[in-house]
């Protein structure tokens, strides 16, 4: 985590400077708080990270890598604080800034959730169902933000299912996916790579 501590490794080629990456990250203890050393250690012995570093393929980490391919299976943090107290309980809050949609983590109850009968922290629930980026009225999907069209990943007349990615879009080196609010049938796909949006620009549509 670049805000606590920086993990710098050097080799002679890029395998070398994986596998001392890789025994860096084993050696790490950091204790009362969570790190995203789990995830480092995810990401430099993924198939897809590692493929031309002597293990064979092609290399295929791309921008939106994280997003859309990689299989997160890190266990959520466990440990207990500090203090010795167990982990606050915490729950997810979407806001809208600028008109695009953001997911915060917040201490249990600062979100305008009220506390449970007892005197405990009511269990927050998490928004259903309408995931990803894209507004949406109707059948339309919309841009949320201006942006440029850095993947189409769906085409006119696919049958998608819900949460499906359709195209992803990149402003102010943030990228965005849009996704199917809906399972049907992609229509009026008015997008490609390289093309500029604006905010509120219908994508494509999905039909039944």
């Amino acid at each position: 985590d670049s805000l606590v501590a920086k993990l710098i490794v050097t080799g002679r080629d890029r395998t070398q400077a994986l596998e001392r990456s890789r025994r860096a990250l084993d050696e790490f203890v950091v204790e009362g708080m969570p790190t995203v050393i789990a995830f480092h250690r995810a990401v430099v012995d993924d198939p897809a990270y590692v493929a031309s570093s002597g293990r064979g393929g092609d290399f295929a980490v791309h921008t939106s890598w994280i997003e859309t391919e990689f299989d997160n299976q890190i266990a959520s943090y466990a440990g207990e604080s500090s203090e010795g107290l167990p982990p606050e309980e915490r729950q997810i809050v979407t806001v809208e800034v600028g008109g695009r949609r953001l997911e915060v983590v917040l201490p249990a109850g600062l979100g305008g959730i009220a506390a449970a009968p007892g005197g405990g922290a009511r269990k927050p629930k998490r928004a259903a169902a309408k995931k990803g980026g894209g507004a949406v009225s109707g059948d339309a999907v919309t841009s949320p933000m201006q942006g440029t069209i850095v993947k189409v990943a769906a085409e006119e007349g696919q049958q998608v299912a819900e949460g499906e990615i359709l195209v992803v879009i990149e402003a102010m080196k943030m990228e965005q996916p849009l996704k199917a609010h809906r399972a049907g049938t992609v229509t009026g796909l008015d997008a490609e790579v390289g093309a500029t949006v604006s905010s509120g620009a219908v994508v494509c549509e999905i039909k039944d």
